[in-house]
This record gives structure tokens, C-alpha cells and sequence, in this order.
């Protein structure tokens, strides 16, 4: 075991100093219901970190929980932004969070975090990812994407000059990427063009710095290393933190949204929708039309029965009798929700996992499974109440792959994805395919396609006594 592992697991067993809980899970699965049951055991206070329910009003497209569900918790940055404002970037949420994070701390109370834009949450948790977001499932921070085309126009050219300057300036980085994949591509070069440094740089650094040696710092004020938290030196992390993950099979979680999506319907939901629409002609009149592309105006449930809302704009609407396209646009609005869904877990399995795995703190992800609804309290609020307790008392957690059998297959899963280590891009120039990983690079040169394009290409070259392009005896 290192010696980083071994202390942090050292600090882990003593009383967190300043601990932050995070509720995270795809829509659907009872986040908010969570921490407000948290937050009431353990005198909490509820950060939201979904970037549509910071929105004011709209209470149905936004998923937010009701007055009386809150139960009395105060709840921060929910429901305070105007309609027609940009969504707030990453380094806003992040910065507001923070402070709203000390403000609960210095009232003696316990900081929850809740909410399913992951990114945001990410970013709170890790003090470098708002610099080096190279995964590529996060959306990007909208300000930023808005104005880097702007700031650097190289960004907005094509994406094989954009990875041909990254291979110039930056080529580790580059053999990382695949050549199509310009969002990737984009980052890595924007974080050379904005800082002047070289993103595989970055992220050495912050390798390095996870392995920084403790006794280096000897006489530094306790729990503070160059006035950064010692936690933050050994893992990354911001703060000692608990992630509780609702997750349900999938089974059982499509029908569920589906079922949510039809109680949304006879909630108001079209009623919503025509809200927007109306607020989007406002301010047409006035001049400044909406960005569509951002904020509210992608929220799941809007854009899908907007062709609805338009045939109908000027006639009686009664849901009770729904149109062809009022079907279709429900029907839409489910698999939408679906799809997030799927993005949303993805994300956590992919993204968050692999953040964990490298700051070691992978162990303090706990899966708690809420596909039995009728067994909430057995299998995920006493889970979560009891891990919550002994995280804040700084007493052992079991092992988070125990909980239940669904938290072992996730998390096993997770844990198995990580491929970052071995992650060179590898082109086979014969069928002309670029490959992320060692895995994928072996798995293509045994397909039967590539062994087809192989002796095709053989038979060409025969006469002239060459090799194909790209290929060696051993390859195949």
C-alpha cells in the first residue's frame, strides 16, 4: 500500500475537519428526497447543483422539489434566476457554492449537496477541473463556449487544423484524442491558448501533487499545507467528502420515467411550455430573442412540445384530448428524459469514478439501490443515515461495493473502466480507424474486418514486395 494511500486512509479514520455530503443519481431516482431526510438527522442546509431548478418559476419542466416537500430546509441557489438569463458557468457555481458552503459551516451545520448536473458538482469537488475538463462527457461550461471562438478563432476552424496545431504545441496530449473528436481536441488546445501551458503538463502537475510526501511539510499550521487543506494536497478534493449514489436498475427505472413524465402532463406541463413560448415572444418583441441553444430553453420537456405549442398557439388547448402531436411530443419528452437519464450515470460511472479512482478516494462512493420504492427506508435512507453518521464521526465505512448486490455491480463496473493510464489514440492506416485504448487497438486487429482488409491489401502489394501500410507481421 503507498504512503499516500495509507495516510489518507489514516485521515479518513479520524473526524473529518469541514465534511460536505453530495447526493448525486440520474433524475428520477429520489435525490432531493434524500437530502432533505439527510438534512433534517443531521441539521443540514440543501445546495442545489441542477442548473435548471436554479431557475425561478416553471416548477414541473424544472423537476423542483415542492414548499412542503422541503420540510423547512433551507435550500441555496434554487429557484432565483430569471427566465431569460444565461445559465450560470461552472466557475460561478463553483465560487458561489464554496462561500454558501463556509456560511452553512460557520453556522455550526452540515453542507449537502444535491442536484444532477454532475459538471457542476465535479467542479466543486475538484479545484482543477474547471482548467482541465478533458473528458468530454461534461457539457462545457456555456460562457466559455460561447466566447472562445471569439478569444481564440483558432477553435472555430476545422477540427483537423485544430489537432494539427494541438500535435504542434502539445503532441502528448494530442495522441490521446481521436482526430474527429473535436470537443476533446478543442479543450486541450484552449487550456495552451488560455494559460500558455501545455494541458499534459496540468495534468502531470496535479498527478504530482497527489503524491506529495506529507513529512515535506512539517511545521505547516495542522491541516494546512502552503495554506492549501492537507486533504486538498493528498487527494484533490476540495473537502472530506461523502457521495451517496441513488441509482435503480434499468428495468425498473424506464417505466418510472415514464411514469413521472405522464404525472409532469397532468401537473401543467404543457401549461409550462406555453409559458415559455409566450416569454420567447416577449422578448423577440423587445429585441433581444433567446439564445435557444442554452439555459431554459433546453430544458427537457419545453423544446419537445414546443411544434405542439406552435400549431396550437393561437387555439384552445385541451390536453385532455391530445393531439397527434401532442402524443408524439409527450412520447418525445420521455425519451428525452430517458436519455438524460443514461448521460447523467454515465457520467458518474465514467467521469466522477475516474476522478475518484486517481485522488484514492473511490471508497467514499456509495451506491444505494432504489429500484424497490416500497423498501425506500430499508435500502436507502437507513443506509444513507447510517453512513452519513459515521462519516461525520470520523468512525470506519464498510466497504462501498457491500451495500447491496446492484451497489456491487455498479461499482465494480466503474471501478474496472478506468483506461485513462493506457490511453494513446493508434490509427491502423490500412482500414483507416483510430483507436483510444491498448483494448480496443488489440480488439480491432483481430476483427475479421480488419483481417479481410489485411489480405485484400496483401494481395495488391504482393508483386511489389511490400508490406501494407501500417502493418507488421506481428500486428496480425
Amino acid at each position: 500500500m503507498s504512503l499516500v494511500l495509507r495516510r489518507g486512509l489514516k485521515m479518513m479514520s479520524q473526524m473529518p475537519k469541514d465534511p460536505l455530503v453530495v447526493v448525486i443519481g440520474s433524475t428520477g431516482t429520489g435525490k432531493s428526497k434524500l437530502a432533505v431526510n439527510l438534512a433534517t438527522k443531521f441539521n443540514g442546509e440543501i445546495i442545489n447543483s441542477d442548473a435548471m431548478q436554479m431557475y425561478k418559476g416553471l416548477p414541473i419542466i424544472t423537476n423542483k422539489i415542492s414548499e412542503h416537500e422541503r420540510n423547512g430546509i433551507k435550500h441555496h441557489l434554487l429557484d432565483f434566476i430569471g427566465l431569460g438569463e444565461a445559465p450560470w458557468t461552472v466557475t460561478q457555481f463553483v465560487r458561489e457554492s464554496s462561500r454558501i458552503i463556509d456560511d452553512i459551516r460557520s453556522r455550526g451545520k452540515l453542507p449537502i449537496v444535491v442536484g444532477g448536473t454532475h459538471y457542476y458538482t465535479h467542479a466543486l469537488l475538484f479545484p482543477d477541473a474547471t482548467l482541465t475538463d478533458e473528458a468530454g462527457d461534461a457539457k462545457p461550461d456555456v460562457h466559455t463556449s460561447t466566447n472562445r471562438e471569439e478569444d481564440f478563432p483558432i477553435l472555430s476552424g476545422p477540427t483537423e487544423e485544430i489537432f494539427q496545431k494541438l500535435q504542434e504545441v502539445d503532441p502528448e496530449m494530442a495522441s490521446r484524442w481521436h482526430p474527429r473528436d473535436r470537443r476533446k481536441i478543442q479543450r486541450s488546445l484552449e487550456i495552451w491558448l488560455r494559460t500558455g501551458r501545455k494541458a499534459s503538463e496540468v495534468y502531470a502537475e496535479q498527478e504530482q501533487r497527489r503524491l506529495v510526501d506529507h513529512d515535506d511539510y512539517e511545521g505547516d499550521q495542522p491541516g494546512q499545507v502552503d495554506g492549501i487543506s492537507t486533504h486538498e494536497v493528498v487527494t484533490g478534493l476540495r473537502f472530506p467528502t461523502l457521495l451517496l449514489w441513488l441509482e435503480a436498475d434499468d428495468a425498473v427505472l424506464k417505466p418510472r420515467l415514464n411514469d413521472r413524465v405522464d404525472t409532469m402532463v397532468k401537473s401543467g406541463l404543457v401549461d409550462e411550455a406555453v409559458t415559455l413560448s409566450k416569454l420567447d415572444k416577449a422578448l423577440s418583441r423587445q429585441g433581444i430573442p433567446a439564445n435557444k441553444s442554452m439555459g431554459i430553453w433546453v430544458s427537457i420537456g419545453y423544446k419537445e412540445l414546443q411544434p405542439w405549442v406552435d400549431e396550437h398557439q393561437t387555439g384552445v388547448m385541451d390536453s385532455a384530448q391530445p393531439s397527434a402531436t401532442l402524443t408524439e411530443a409527450i412520447e418525445s419528452v420521455k425519451a428525452g428524459t430517458r436519455r438524460y437519464a443514461k448521460r447523467q450515470n454515465r457520467y458518474i460511472r465514467i467521469r466522477l469514478a475516474n476522478a475518484l479512482q486517481e485522488a484514492k478516494q473511490f471508497n467514499m462512493l456509495f451506491a444505494l439501490d432504489c429500484s424497490d420504492l416500497t423498501k425506500w427506508d430499508s435500502e436507502v435512507s437507513e443506509h444513507a443515515e447510517r453512513l452519513v453518521q459515521s462519516f461525520v464521526s470520523g468512525d470506519e465505512l464498510p466497504d462501498h461495493k457491500s451495500l447491496s448486490p446492484l451497489a456491487g455491480k455498479l461499482l465494480t463496473a466503474a471501478d474496472q473502466s478506468r483506461s485513462k493510464s493506457n490511453r494513446v489514440a493508434k490509427t491502423c492506416d490500412i482500414c483507416e480507424k483510430t483507436m483510444l485504448t491498448d483494448k480496443e487497438w488489440h480488439l480491432h486487429l483481430g476483427s475479421r474486418g480488419h483481417k479481410k482488409m489485411v489480405a485484400a491489401t496483401r494481395k495488391r502489394e504482393m508483386r511489389s514486395g511490400e508490406n501494407p501500410p501500417g502493418i507488421s507481421l506481428e500486428d496480425t
